[in-house]
């Protein structure tokens, strides 16, 4: 099975943290979208969220990845509050399945 680094990268207990750490951020954003009634709209929001998580893939900074996860929750954040992604709601939102397809 091959791996999704570089051979040569040494990954480290440090990196996986930080991994499952932007993994929650982004869990957290795409929850934070449920509430929002256009579903092109959400579609959108979603994949700016996860074109700024698919950047870092192959990174194997440690201080990279740091900033990385500070500039996304700081991104998410300050997007909140403009979109209404104020978390969960009882209000039915709109829903998506899967992603995008280009036509």
């Amino acid at each position: 099975m091959p791996s999704r680094v570089s051979s040569g990268a040494k990954l480290t207990l440090q990196h996986f943290l930080l991994q499952s750490s932007l993994l929650h951020a982004y869990r957290g954003a795409v929850r934070a979208t449920r509430p929002l009634p256009d579903s092109l709209t959400r579609r959108e929001t979603l994949d700016f969220f996860r074109g700024e998580l698919e950047q870092l893939r192959f990174v194997t900074d440690l201080e990279t990845l740091r900033t990385s996860l500070s500039a996304f929750q700081r991104t998410t954040k300050i997007m909140g509050p403009q979109l209404g992604l104020g978390g969960l709601s009882s209000e039915s939102g709109s829903k998506l399945i899967g992603r995008a397809r280009s036509i």
